[in-house]
């Protein structure tokens, strides 16, 4: 297997680095449709070739319902990736399907634990972190309607990770401390979601049956993770790190860094805000952690505590 050399942890060249980049000799993996032509094309992939789309969602069939052939696994879980971020960055409309079905790939623990080193696995987390906060560091404005607004890419990323990696404090941090303008925008955006009931939220207008919208869901996840939970690692840290006083303190931060940005009036009215929604501000961040901790069963919403 390949080694990280001097690249900057979390790009793509550190990314594929981490793995053998060239094709295995022999594929072992069944294809779960019977025709295994996509595996000979995908085998054939090097580094900065774009798979088909429709290979790499046939592929993670493969990944989900056969035996997982290791080697081949190494050779393209780089570019599944890297197709991932392609997805969550909006670069391309035709990756939904995929990502949808990678995402329950890597929630099983086998996949990670089984068929990869722990350095590989430590490359694919610093992967995905670096392609969230690119997303974060995109963020502008603190007004949205409907439900293609980009805040909730980003979000639903984020909670996403949770499931798949014990390593949400990493990005958290470097996300809460709202060093560029992106960050700070995110940190409002979140903390909007914290703050006000749904539909007094100044960030995200009301649901409407026609336009959708509304807040983000915090404990929403991409792709078919329907009865799935955070790590426990994660949800202790968002025990620990979650409160009253931390929000209050990263949105100060986030209202020093947008001074001079048009976000900044927002940013304002909510820092403001806070001695008003202190009471709903103390709950929902001792709830959420819990609401992240919990398995959401078929047909059962889960909502933030009256």
């Amino acid at each position: 297997m390949g080694k990280i050399h001097s690249e900057e942890p979390g790009s793509v060249s550190a990314l594929y680095q981490a793995f053998d980049r060239r094709p295995p000799a022999k594929i072992t993996q069944a294809a779960y449709e019977g025709n295994p032509n996509h595996l000979s094309r995908l085998a054939r992939l090097r580094a900065g070739d774009q798979p088909e789309v429709r290979d790499l969602w046939e592929y993670t069939q493969d990944l989900l319902y056969t035996e997982i052939d290791g080697a081949l696994l190494g050779h393209l879980l780089p570019f599944c990736l890297e197709a991932w971020r392609t997805d969550l960055r909006g670069a391309s409309s035709d990756l939904g399907g995929f990502v949808e079905q990678f995402y329950p790939v890597l929630a099983n623990r086998e996949v990670l634990s089984r068929h990869l080193t722990p350095a590989q696995t430590s490359a694919v987390s610093s992967f995905m972190r670096a392609s969230i906060l690119e997303k974060i560091d995109d963020q502008r404005g603190l007004f949205y309607i409907g439900s293609s607004a980009r805040p909730y890419h980003w979000v639903t990323a984020l909670t996403t990770h949770g499931v798949l990696l014990p390593d949400v404090s990493h990005l958290w941090i470097k996300w809460w401390a709202a060093e560029t303008v992106g960050r700070a925008v995110a940190v409002v955006q979140y903390v909007s979601c914290l703050m006000y009931p749904d539909k007094e939220n100044p960030v995200f207008a009301p649901w409407t049956p026609t336009g959708g919208g509304g807040p983000p869901c915090l404990w929403e996840y991409g792709g078919h993770l329907y009865a799935h939970r955070w790590l426990e690692e994660n949800v202790r840290f968002l025990r620990g790190y979650l409160s009253t006083n931390e929000v209050i303190a990263a949105l100060g931060r986030a209202f020093v860094r947008l001074v001079g940005q048009p976000e900044h009036e927002v940013a304002t009215k909510i820092q403001k805000d806070i001695p008003f929604c202190s009471d709903i501000l103390t709950v929902r961040c001792a709830a959420l952690p819990c609401l992240l901790a919990t398995a959401q069963k078929a047909g059962t919403l889960l909502e933030w505590p009256a």
